[in-house]
């Protein structure tokens, strides 16, 4: 398998090209609608059915949208048809993104340059690569999307690279990580990752919008918008940072816990249930995941249940093991901070599982 990624750039368009770039969505849309309203009616998401139909009539209703974003519309309301089995005729925004195969656009990483086509011929622009995305200017472009920023007026370019996954790494160590809401991360090999700045910053938010709300002013509904994604992209950074951390260790492989229906567990109150709606652990998990891959290294996912009364020293499962943070074992007596018995825990089921990486992962004992 290879190793995909999707960076994204801030495009410079003088404002003749953004005129045109807005026109070229409106026609996109435009064809967009006619090939879904066609699937819809005839309930039908195959694209040659639906291309043999709609291409003629969608040419003659945009004679200036190009073929290939004719056929990138259609695909992507065929694929709409099918996510809703043609139960509901899909919709498209007039300014959504658009996605452009590699007929349609050039795209030079190295000079940070892109020819886009539009219904007015190609537009040049220009783009500014981040120092962040240096290790990427030799990876291979498979596809590329505009999209347009209504509230900042601004188009981005986003670009899904494609590179040969790394040499795998040798030594096999395995590191476990419980995820919480008091801890973010507690690693096996004691490393606590606390999660009180996250926190306060939340409680911060959360005091300014029901301040900003009870007052209802224009001015106060400005600072709103003006807030508005500021502590979803400090929770990004915080995770961000944390993942690059643990990816950089010295152990080759990650286990975490599933936690896939930690939501549909039975709530205990308001309040709590606030907490959880907060706590990014899925995002924390793919950050970790992509990070390890670029490193040639595993992620894997273990039985959350148990983890957490389960003794890691003597193996012993009983529910009054643990109370709060602290983990005393009834049967042996030994006595461990919680998060941190349970990261060890996690890490003897990552090891049990080691059986599931890649077979041409190599299996080296520890």
């Amino acid at each position: 398998m290879n190793v995909l990624r999707t960076v994204t750039f801030k495009l410079k368009l003088a404002n003749q090209d953004r005129c045109t770039l807005l026109d070229t969505m409106r026609a996109y849309t435009n064809a967009f609608s006619a090939s879904a309203t066609w699937g819809f009616e005839n309930e039908s998401w195959n694209k040659v059915d639906n291309h043999n139909t709609t291409y003629k009539l969608v040419r003659q209703n945009n004679p200036e949208l190009p073929s290939s974003l004719v056929q990138g519309a259609r695909d992507c309301a065929c694929e709409a048809l099918k996510a809703v089995k043609c139960k509901s005729l899909p919709e498209r925004k007039t300014f959504a993104a658009m996605r452009y195969n590699q007929r349609v656009i050039t795209v030079n990483l190295i000079r940070g340059i892109a020819t886009i086509a539009s219904t007015k011929g190609r537009i040049k622009t220009t783009f500014k690569i981040p120092d962040c995305y240096q290790d990427y200017l030799t990876w291979k472009i498979k596809s590329s999307t505009i999209s347009y920023d209504k509230r900042s007026k601004t188009f981005y370019l986003h670009v899904s690279l494609e590179h040969p996954d790394p040499e795998l790494t040798q030594d096999i160590k395995v590191l476990g990580i419980d995820r919480g809401i008091v801890n973010i991360a507690v690693c096996s090999d004691n490393t606590f990752y606390n999660s009180k700045k996250v926190k306060d910053t939340r409680a911060k938010y959360a005091h300014l919008r029901k301040e900003l709300q009870s007052k209802g002013t224009r001015s106060a509904k400005r600072k709103l918008k003006k807030l508005s994604g500021r502590e979803r992209r400090f929770a990004t950074d915080v995770n961000h940072c944390i993942s690059k951390q643990i990816a950089n260790s010295e152990h080759a492989v990650f286990a975490l816990e599933d936690l896939s229906k930690i939501r549909v567990q039975k709530r205990r109150g308001k309040q709590f249930n606030r907490k959880l709606n907060n706590w990014s652990f899925y995002q924390l998990e793919q950050f970790i995941r992509y990070k390890a891959e670029t490193l040639g290294k595993h992620v894997l996912l273990v039985d959350a249940r148990y983890t957490s009364q389960k003794c890691s020293e003597c193996g012993h499962t009983h529910k009054g093991n643990r109370e709060g943070s602290a983990f005393r074992c009834r049967k042996c007596g030994f006595e461990l901070h919680a998060d941190l018995n349970a990261s060890r825990n996690i890490a003897q089921a990552g090891i049990s599982c080691l059986g599931r990486l890649p077979v041409n992962q190599p299996i080296v004992a520890a």
